[in-house]
């Protein structure tokens, strides 16, 4: 997930234990009507709403798909959560939800997926969570044999949020792949993943492997372990001749929709740090598997991260618009479910970011009715029959972010 702004803010549980609990920034509310932009509008549907027709004419930027934000995240245990409000009711509910399994996601027309990373190259590294020595809270066999084994593990917030319905990223990689060719025809998935090599500040709290480009490498491995290079949407194939591949996006060299079925789209977001990790001496993204997570203006622009439609609808729709893929949030930290409040959701269809991600694909029956599908989404013009090929698609001109059309080589 795009590095969600959470303070982890947690307890003081008998003389000086306490344990931080991550927080992200809440924007409020604004009324959905207020976020329409009149130069991006859908067209009705109407012929061009065929299967063949969105295979040949539509791009992949010119699909708009839901995501999940922690897609693997589980609810915290009863004895978790107990510890968990120690440090404040808003804290708590930010963490207490949980998401479907993945397979239950993809069947209900989740096209993006989010993990939270850690590099475990030995084993071992985080089978003690500091919080469940706290809460007492015994950990299952499943999770002690998961943690047990070398490789890239899937938490939420380390020693904290450690519940996941896929402990190791390979188990979740596998899941899908067994998903994806069981569905061939299905639309690309975009498979976010960010690293996490900080200690949480807690006593008793793990230290983390650095995600240094040993760690990449090793990522770049579990993942070519599981999807051979022809499911894989990758740099390469999208910079194609450009001189680098932002000028590709600006290009509008993004494939058409009858290549990309049954593919999946690896993309990291991290800081700049762990870019540079992943990029290693090469001059672009050469041979590597993910996209990566940066400004309009980085020659390695192709995915941007605006999280607040609210705050950044003009920022998405000249990002849109110029041909990057926009990834973000119809909710934040469980607010707008426990508010009942859907101005947000409505702006970030309504912005015309491709990904809308969403902690509720589905309603949390403990929370309340509020999800995020395209059923909801008044911009989606093709229709129920070919559920979820939803595109969006722009009347006016597709001009180029000028800002970024100023900087370019």
């Amino acid at each position: 997930m795009p590095r969600h702004l959470l303070a982890v803010l947690l307890i003081a549980i008998v003389s000086a234990i306490w344990v931080l609990a991550e927080t992200r920034s809440f924007y409020s509310a604004r009324s959905a009507n207020a976020q329409m932009s009149e130069s991006v509008r859908p067209r009705p549907c109407d012929e061009h709403c065929s299967a063949k027709w969105m295979d040949t004419s539509l791009r992949l930027d010119q699909l708009q798909v839901v995501g999940s934000a922690e897609s693997y995240k589980e609810r915290p245990s009863n004895a978790l959560m107990a510890l968990i409000r120690l440090g404040g009711r808003r804290n708590a509910e930010a963490l207490d939800f949980g998401m479907p399994s993945l397979e239950a996601q993809l069947d209900n027309d989740v096209r993006a997926l989010r993990f939270d990373i850690v590099y475990d190259p030995k084993g071992g590294l985080f089978k003690s969570p500091a919080a469940a020595s706290m809460a007492m809270e015994l950990l299952a066999d499943a999770y002690l044999r998961a943690m047990a084994k070398p490789g890239f593990k899937v938490i939420h917030i380390l020693d904290v949020d450690y519940r996941s319905s896929c402990l190791a990223l390979a188990d979740c990689l596998h899941r899908i792949a067994l998903w994806s060719n069981a569905h061939p025809r299905h639309l690309p998935i975009v498979i976010t993943l960010t690293t996490n090599d900080s200690r949480t500040p807690m006593p008793g709290a793990t230290k983390p492997v650095p995600c240094d480009e040993a760690a990449m490498n090793a990522l770049e491995g579990e993942i070519r372990a599981t999807f051979p290079s022809d499911q894989l949407i990758t740099p390469d194939q999208v910079k194609g001749n450009y001189e680098n591949l932002r000028a590709a996006v600006l290009a509008h060299a993004w494939p058409k929709l009858a290549s990309a079925r049954g593919k999946v789209i690896f993309v990291l977001d991290d800081g700049p740090l762990k870019i540079k990790a992943y990029q290693g001496t090469r001059k672009s993204l050469e041979g590597r598997a993910m996209f990566v997570v940066t400004d309009e203006n980085s020659p390695l622009a192709s995915f941007l991260s605006l999280p607040d439609p609210l705050k950044e609808r003009a920022r998405i729709q000249m990002a849109v618009m110029a041909g990057f893929m926009v990834m973000t949030r119809a909710d934040a930290e469980t607010r707008e479910a426990r508010l009942g409040s859907t101005a947000r959701r409505q702006a970030a269809f309504a912005s015309g970011a491709q990904i809308v991600e969403t902690d509720f694909v589905i309603p949390d029956p403990a929370i309340g009715n509020y999800r995020v599908t395209l059923a909801d989404n008044p911009a989606a013009i093709c229709g129920a029959e070919l559920r979820p090929q939803h595109c969006v698609r722009f009347e006016a001109p597709i001009q180029p972010l000028r800002t970024a059309a100023a900087a370019a080589p």
